[in-house]
């Protein structure tokens, strides 16, 4: 049977070392692109402009929150299990 094509997405997402997103978070203003809410706001996402997950050039970032990132990818956020 295949795999499940959001999982396998899942999986192929590098893991951003904390330390330098932080770090380079100190040295721009960390606020959605979009709507301007902070991450005192609400929680703030990175977006890679042209699409690809292993092009983590600053240079291809964009910070936006949950909603606005949703709303550029066409996605429906999941309900969680209470």
């Amino acid at each position: 049977m295949g795999e499940n094509p959001i999982e396998s997405q899942k999986k192929k997402r590098k893991d951003f070392n904390l330390q330098a997103i932080l770090k380079r978070l100190t040295d721009v203003k960390a606020e959605c692109k979009k709507c301007k809410r902070t991450a005192h706001q609400t929680e703030l996402n990175l977006h890679h402009k042209n699409g690809d997950s292993s092009d983590d050039d600053w240079t291809n970032i964009v910070i936006y929150c949950r909603a606005c990132h949703n709303d550029i990818e066409g996605t429906v956020p999941r309900k969680r299990d209470k």
